[in-house]
């Protein structure tokens, strides 16, 4: 009788294996990466969100004075004053009473307000990840 070649048993139990550790190790750098991307689109994307309400025309927030940790703002629609505060967290705050969190997580050390020009500030912030964030917001003209 003539011996066929073919795999042996143990042959093709180790490219099983093999297939099997090339599949898992493929899952696991899959899960990496898109976890990886994700919390840094959404780091980027409440960033940009908090810059876009400071110059959204539902507000117009007209700039009064700024130091390196506090804006004072004025709400031109409702007349109010505000500060937008910097401590561990970014926090628009009235004047009369009233508080709301804005961004959170911040090393207030490596962050702070800049002040432009009349109307414009420049904002670096960095979050407790190690994040550095930096953007200008345009107030509207005191009236």
């Amino acid at each position: 009788m003539k011996r066929q070649p073919a795999f042996t048993l143990v042959e093709c139990i180790a490219a099983l294996l093999v297939t099997s550790l090339v599949v898992v190790l493929t899952g696991y750098a899959l899960t990496a990466v898109r976890t990886t991307s994700r919390l840094s689109l959404a780091q980027a994307t409440d960033w940009v969100i908090c810059l876009q309400e400071l110059e959204s025309a539902d507000h117009h927030f007209a700039l009064k004075w700024a130091d390196r940790y506090q804006l004072e703002l004025r709400d031109l629609n409702q007349h109010r004053n505000y500060e937008l505060c910097l401590r561990d967290r970014l926090y628009l705050r009235s004047v009369n009473g009233g508080y709301m969190p804005v961004f959170s997580n911040i090393r207030v050390e490596q962050s702070g307000f800049k002040r432009l020009d009349s109307q414009r500030v420049y904002i670096t912030v960095t979050r407790t990840n190690g994040q550095k964030l930096e953007g200008i917001v345009c107030f509207e003209k005191d009236q």
